[in-house]
């Protein structure tokens, strides 16, 4: 009997042990909000007009664009835009020729810095719109204002990790041109996503920039450049570039693909002299889980927005919006995704099912 109960009470003992290393086990989430296209700038003949974006910054400063989704910035871990434009204070390029090429001055990174927007990607097809110097220029501006980015230029891939005690989330841009463009600059992709892994990056969010510009639908190249940010590990894919809502895809790997977000404040298109796309879009809230520094997967919050207050004209103010305008929005999420989406509630969004990592 003495030897059982030494047993047990040895049992006993290694399980009272055990209890408080059961009881450190920590649950974390990390917040990241994505936006659609931040156009924040505009072309060289439109600057001078009053309905210019500038104009409207000059009116009324620099908090203008986001005022009414600063609160939710600030209330996050992570605010990801796509920058689509350039930020320099010089015309000099032969490319500031063309109708679409898109510039705002270097103080515009405040617009950024100001509301809480953490990082932008600059892996699109206009942050090369005035050459390389542009490109440095732009750099620069967000490196002042404390602005994480990364992007792609004419020959380098650069990429982010945001870290938070064990937490660690990679963030990569893939532009289909730059990709099909060299066996050589594939292989260069390639090997930035393998160092965000190779870092410690638990989670990988690719921003892919690619589709047709206003079309309803995602087509081919979404498929085909799925495909690409998947083989380089991606977790999260955020579509941006054809300037109006499409759908969702889910893969089987627990991947969530958001083929193109909209735009948000976007000073491409005045609505005066060139008539807005579409003035509907969202924001894209992904709550990421882990636990003790494991990634367990995400919950997706749909929050439908118009990017501007006043259409047809474009006031480069985006706002939310509720009832049958936000089901609007819904409904051309809707279809285009091939399984039903969680419509959307007052004061909640429209929350998504749980995704688990590697779809288990």
């Amino acid at each position: 009997m003495k030897r059982i109960t030494g047993r047990i009470l040895c049992g006993l003992l290694c399980l009272i042990m055990l209890l408080p290393i059961a009881a450190c086990a920590q649950t974390e989430t990390v917040v990241i909000t994505c936006t659609g296209d931040a156009m924040l700038g505009c072309n060289e003949t439109v600057r001078p007009h009053d309905y210019a974006f500038n104009h409207y910054i000059d009116l009324y400063g620099y908090d203008y664009p986001f005022e009414y989704f600063r609160e939710m910035f600030e209330n996050d871990d992570i605010t990801l835009l796509n920058l689509e434009v350039v930020l320099t204070d010089t015309t000099n390029s032969r490319a500031a020729k063309s109708r679409y090429t898109f510039r705002g001055t270097t103080d515009y990174a405040k617009i950024l810095s100001r509301n809480s927007v953490e990082a932008v990607s600059m892996a699109n097809n206009h942050t090369l719109d005035y050459d390389q110097k542009g490109f440095n220029s732009t750099a620069a501006a967000l490196d002042a204002e404390g602005v994480a980015w990364f992007g792609i230029d004419e020959e380098h891939v650069y990429t982010w990790i945001w870290e938070r005690g064990d937490i660690r989330i990679g963030f990569i841009g893939v532009l289909p041109h730059f990709w099909a463009e060299s066996s050589k600059n594939q292989n260069r992709m390639q090997k930035a996503a393998q160092k965000l892994r190779d870092d410690g990056c638990q989670v990988v969010v690719a921003c892919l920039h690619c589709g047709t510009e206003g079309i309803a639908k995602h087509d081919s190249i979404h498929n085909k450049y799925e495909g690409v940010c998947l083989s380089l590990g991606a977790d999260l894919i955020i579509g941006n570039h054809p300037h109006v809502p499409q759908g969702i895809n889910v893969t089987k790997n627990g991947v969530t693909h958001l083929y193109s977000i909209g735009n948000f404040a976007f000073g491409g298109n005045t609505g005066v002299d060139e008539v807005l796309s579409c003035q509907d879009g969202y924001v894209a809230q992904f709550t990421l889980t882990f636990e003790d520094g494991v990634y367990l997967g995400h919950q997706l919050t749909i929050w439908p927005i118009h990017i501007t207050g006043s259409y047809p004209v474009n006031d480069y103010r985006p706002v939310p919006v509720t009832g049958a305008e936000a089901d609007e929005v819904m409904r051309r999420i809707q279809a285009d995704t091939d399984f039903p989406l969680n419509p959307y509630v007052e004061g909640q969004g429209a929350v998504q099912d749980f995704v688990p990592a590697g779809g288990k």
